[in-house]
């Protein structure tokens, strides 16, 4: 397994409100968690790089080798919860933080299957047999336009409200967590992303550029084509190779 992180201000933000984290645990499992933060630019930094740091800290003590599908969906479970407890608390204690939160998409990688928690708009994306396509569904105001048929995904990425999440961690007490199962084939290879990426390339590009470069080169690539295309938000990948 290989797996590759980066992070970039884009070419608009002063700050980088985003944050990652890749390791490879014990017995060859790998953890990969993207997070891309909101409410001001103190709140933001807070939000995202807490939730990095009790999700990272709850997965790597608590994982073990041999686990069953269930206890990784409630180890993924439980650190986000805690994440979300802290960062809600946070605000509480501290008006400044009024409002922070963050976006969450946090994996856990055995060669056969992927399981996946998330909340917000931070993507997954799995590359298998030569089709790119996206695992997550965007928990957003113009995802669930896009679901009532009102509005297309091409239409989606022009409006003005395309940022607005319908969840995120820390913005309330308690948070709902998608949890997925994504089966591996060797030679698979995934992509995390916060919007600064998804909202500028075409699932076109990413997929092509996810194709034919190799793995330790394809975050600069990825990142560079969103620049090219105004970077007008931080941009954050992390690329996995089964």
């Amino acid at each position: 397994m290989k797996i590759a992180g980066k992070t970039d201000i884009g070419l608009i933000r002063e700050t980088n409100q985003d944050a990652f984290r890749i390791a490879v645990l014990s017995d060859g499992i790998g953890f990969a968690l993207v997070c891309d933060g909101m409410g001001g630019v103190r709140g933001g930094d807070q939000a995202s790089s807490a939730a990095k740091r009790i999700i990272t800290s709850v997965i790597r003590e608590n994982i073990k080798p041999g686990m069953l599908d269930d206890e990784l969906h409630d180890l993924l479970l439980r650190a986000i919860f805690e994440a979300n407890h802290h960062i809600y608390e946070t605000a509480q204690l501290h008006p400044q933080y009024t409002g922070m939160g963050t976006t969450v998409l946090a994996a856990i990688i055995t060669p056969t299957c992927a399981y996946i928690g998330h909340v917000g708009d931070s993507r997954l994306y799995q590359l298998h047999g030569g089709e790119f396509y996206q695992v997550t569904r965007d928990h957003s105001r113009v995802q669930e336009m896009i679901d009532l048929g009102r509005i297309t995904p091409e239409e989606a990425r022009l409006r003005p409200d395309r940022n607005i999440i319908t969840r995120a961690v820390g913005i309330a007490p308690d948070v709902d967590v998608d949890l997925l199962d994504l089966q591996l084939s060797p030679g698979d290879r995934l992509l995390l992303c916060t919007d600064g990426l998804s909202g500028l390339c075409s699932d076109r590009e990413m997929g092509e550029i996810l194709g034919i470069h190799p793995i330790e080169e394809v975050t600069e690539q990825l990142i560079a084509a969103a620049n090219r295309r105004g970077g007008y938000d931080n941009i954050t990948v992390v690329v996995i190779e089964n």
